[in-house]
């Protein structure tokens, strides 16, 4: 009996060195992955329980669009800020247009002033995004790195690494929930209370 508590505590104490054939049959869970917090009762947030289907390749996938999606947001709060105070860049945005910068920033919102922003130059947006998208991906695919880009971490300690992490995704999900909050309140007026507060 004592030698199987002995192996038993062993086992979840030390760390467990896997074959390559093993590798394959282990099924990493959305819970153990960075982000299960406080918010959502310390348990994954999963009400249509979508990553109980999910493979360690989708759920790295879904990890790294998170991400992603919490980077732009956070990006997109500062740039949604900066076009509402009525900043802008001096110049013309298109020369062929005879259209300026200060044009697009007198409009009565950042949705309507990106409205007047020429084809021309959202085809200019798509194509660079796009191009971006693609070496990245070439480079760092999201399915196995789950949207680390090779940038060194910050930390060798595993818990501060681990609370940077969560940090960064709650970050990145209230400024989703922000940009678009934004969006709705101008779109359809009253719809967020406080807005413009």
């Amino acid at each position: 009996m004592s030698l199987s508590l002995c192996s038993s505590v062993l086992s979840f104490n030390a760390p467990v060195v896997m074959r390559p054939a093993q590798r394959a049959s282990v099924h990493m869970a959305a819970s153990d992955m960075v982000g299960v917090s406080v918010e959502t009762g310390g348990k994954v947030w999963d009400p249509l329980k979508l990553s109980e289907k999910m493979d360690e390749g989708n759920l790295k996938l879904m990890r790294a669009a998170e991400l992603k999606h919490g980077r732009v947001a956070m990006l997109a709060n500062v740039g949604w800020a900066w076009t509402a105070t009525g900043t802008h860049f001096e110049g013309m945005i298109s020369s062929s247009q005879k259209l300026s910068f200060a044009e697009i920033a007198a409009a009565s919102d950042p949705i309507a002033a990106a409205a007047k922003v020429p084809a021309a130059g959202i085809w200019q947006m798509i194509f660079a995004i796009g191009a971006l998208e693609v070496f990245w991906e070439n480079k760092y695919p999201a399915a196995e790195l789950a949207g680390n880009f090779g940038v060194p971490a910050v930390t060798t300690d595993p818990e501060k690494l681990y609370q940077l992490e969560l940090m960064e995704l709650k970050n990145g999900r209230l400024a989703m929930i922000g940009i678009m909050s934004y969006a709705c309140a101008v779109s359809i007026p009253g719809s967020v209370p406080f807005y413009p507060f």
